[in-house]
Formats: C-alpha cells, structure tokens, sequence
C-alpha cells in the first residue's frame, strides 16, 4: 500500500508540473504572437493550439537563413502545401523566446 500511495503522489506532482508548463507554453505563445504583430514582415500568424506558431512571412528563405545563421532553428514550412510563405517557430523558454523575437526585431 506504502508503494501505491508514493506513486499515486507522485503522479499527482506530476499533473502539477505539467499544469504549470502547459501554462506557461500558453503564456510565452501568446507573448510572441503579440510580439510578431509588429513586424513589417509578418504577413499573417495563423491560430494555434500546439506549442508552436506558424508564421506567413516575406522572403521566408532569408528570414529562415538568418535565423540558422544566429543558432536559432525555425522550421521552414514554405514548400509545404497550404503553408507557403511560412516558418514554424517552436515556443521555447521565455529566454529562447527572447532571444529569438530580438533577432527578429533586427532583422
């Protein structure tokens, strides 16, 4: 019974954890799309529920180049049918997401 209680607790820390993570992928998501709004070349950011962004953007080859060029991997999504013009950008840690949105504004 002993072994059952701990992993029944544990499990209980563990949907604690994830609740805690799942909010702040929602947060740190929200803070880019807002961020991405005020980029001349942000063409479009289409809705998502995942914990990632598809972003419709000129020149997505240039953008996706200089990104890679400054360690900052995105996925280039523009050769895929229905996502043309469009990078896919992971939503990391607030620091990585940082990160990124000032490369973007210098861009």
């Amino acid at each position: 019974n002993l072994l059952t209680q701990q992993k029944a607790l544990e499990a209980l820390d563990n949907a604690k954890q994830t609740k805690t993570w799942i909010q702040t992928i929602l947060e740190q998501r929200t803070y880019i799309e807002n961020e991405l709004k005020s980029l001349s070349f942000v063409e479009q950011i289409y809705p998502s529920e995942a914990n990632f962004i598809l972003v419709k953007v000129n020149a997505p080859l240039n953008l996706y180049k200089y990104l890679v060029d400054r360690k900052i991997i995105v996925r280039n999504r523009s050769k895929v049918l229905l996502c043309e013009g469009s990078l896919r950008i992971t939503v990391g840690t607030e620091e990585e997401n940082q990160r990124l949105l000032e490369a973007l504004k210098e861009y």
